[in-house]
């Protein structure tokens, strides 16, 4: 008999077998006892997570002819037998990706109104239901609402997002939850341990995480460590041409320091070495993330670094630092995948990194911009407060003259000439000193052009006792591009920035 492969050697016969699903075990377990297990089910989760083989226990325990605590299989009634080979006639197993037209489900939908041949129901579990077309899930739509008594649908999927919403409102739905790392590297404990198989546990623990919470992914890769005679992490590293732990620290440490001529030494070495880029990539994103969750949480995270340095390195290292690269390796990584030439994008993506010592960091900006706010706020107060002590003077003289001031004039001219203060009212508020009246107007303002003029600056000097004087102001002068480069406070802002001026958006009168 040809070799089975630990996967399927210890795939779960019945409930109690099933691996770090306890909440879907319970729910189904719960329904079988009470008879109320739904027509319709969904099962929904990453691959290798057991969605198949917990869809055969319930075909199993729907058909068992000694079903034990009322919902347990016995596996060894014929019944149970059959399913477990996978050839029994009222379970039939359908695979949506190379029957995924309307014509299969019309077949299918025919042979439901048929009685069970040999069990007690017929059962259809439907693998990766995602992948139906359009028209087969609407043409399923009425078998699944209302399905003979004897008839159940298990549809297994790893993206229930693609099936239609008339689909998941017909079923119930059961999460499978991807498997913790210390969940896995016991259960691989497990199984060596019936194989008679001595391995240290920290390699085990490595295939654990390589299997990303599939105990599938996990067992093929523990079958491929047992065939090359893995006992140690070391080995296990050797033969599967996992470098990451110390490549990868040592790259993060040359990213940390941001040493460009050591990032592409390095880079060049991977390449000679032929190690699988992409897979480099990958781990080292997922090592940032855990040096921001080790920043974040520094009390609660534990990691041990193999290289000499490095935690020096990251508790040196700011936050927002190590998100910044967090964030370019996982940008860059998408295109890493597609891009023609890894090689040079990896390398890319190593140089953008080390360039990041040349920006400055928020902190310092904020702390530089509000320096020069305070140097800007000193030099305009103390000529504001020139400017303050000057009109104090002038309001004390004037009121010791007993003069009025420029609403009082308005007020005035207001009851004695209507025609006069409506010119008046017009012009700008008046510089009121103990010797004149200035007023300072536009030159292109209409008051100059009124037959009014003459009058209303006798009438200041009659009411304020003291001459008046007009003083025209031309129009401001445009700035040229060059002028506004030289500005002092543009200067200021592109030493604080570090930057230069790409272009001038002129404003828009």
């Amino acid at each position: 008999m040809s070799y089975l492969v630990l996967a399927r050697r210890y795939r779960p016969k019945n409930f109690k077998e099933v691996v770090g699903q306890f909440h879907v075990v319970k729910t189904l377990t719960n329904a079988l006892k009470q008879g109320k297990l739904s027509h319709a089910l969904l099962f929904s989760g990453i691959k290798g997570t057991g969605k198949t083989t917990v869809a055969r226990i319930v075909a199993k325990a729907l058909n068992c002819k000694n079903l034990q605590n009322q919902y347990e299989p016995c596996n060894e009634c014929l019944n149970c037998i059959e399913i477990n080979k996978g050839i029994h006639v009222d379970v039939i197993e359908i695979d949506a990706a190379s029957n995924r037209g309307i014509d299969q489900i019309r077949d299918l939908i025919e042979n439901i109104k048929y009685s069970p041949a040999k069990g007690k129901a017929k059962v259809y579990i439907i693998d990766e239901a995602h992948m139906l077309t359009k028209e087969a899930s609407n043409a399923l739509l009425k078998s699944l609402e209302e399905p003979p008594s004897h008839v159940y649908f298990i549809l297994a999927t790893t993206e229930p997002n693609k099936l239609l919403p008339t689909i998941l409102s017909r079923c119930q739905r059961y999460e499978f939850k991807r498997l913790d790392t210390a969940l896995i590297a016991r259960y691989l404990l497990e199984i060596c341990q019936k194989e008679n198989y001595e391995i240290e546990i920290s390699a085990l623990e490595v295939l654990a995480k390589e299997a990303q919470g599939s105990i599938r992914d996990a067992l093929s890769l523990l079958d491929q460590a047992m065939a090359y005679g893995v006992r140690t992490k070391e080995e296990l590293i050797l033969a599967f041409g996992w470098h990451e732990v110390t490549l990868v620290e040592e790259l993060a440490s040359i990213l940390l320091e941001k040493n460009f001529k050591e990032a592409l030494k390095l880079a060049q070495k991977v390449y000679q070495e032929g190690i699988d880029i992409i897979y480099l990539m990958e781990k080292l994103t997922e090592f940032f993330r855990e040096l921001l969750i080790i920043k974040t949480f520094p009390q609660e995270s534990r990691f041990d670094f193999q290289t000499s340095g490095l935690r020096k390195l990251v508790l040196e290292s700011e936050v927002e630092e190590i998100l910044i690269i967090f964030q370019i390796l996982l940008k860059d990584l998408e295109i890493l995948r597609k891009s023609q030439y890894p090689q040079l994008q990896f390398e890319l993506t190593l140089a953008k990194i080390c360039e990041l010592e040349k920006l400055v960091s928020l902190k310092e900006i904020v702390q530089k911009l509000d320096n020069l706010i305070q140097q800007n706020h000193l030099g305009s107060f103390s000529s504001n407060l020139v400017q303050f002590e000057e009109m104090s003077k002038s309001s004390n003289i004037t009121s010791e003259k007993g003069s009025l001031d420029w609403e009082g004039f308005l007020e005035f001219l207001k009851k004695e000439n209507p025609s006069i203060y409506t010119v008046a009212s017009a012009l700008p508020k008046p510089q009121i000193t103990p010797e004149e009246i200035s007023i300072k107007i536009p030159s292109n303002h209409l008051f100059l052009n009124s037959p009014y003029l003459s009058s209303v600056k006798e009438k200041i000097e009659v009411f304020f006792k003291r001459k008046c004087k007009w003083e025209l102001l031309e129009e401001p002068k445009k700035s040229t591009v060059e002028e506004v480069k030289e500005r002092a406070e543009v200067k200021s802002i592109l030493k604080v920035f570090s930057a230069k001026i790409n272009y001038l958006q002129p404003l828009k009168e």
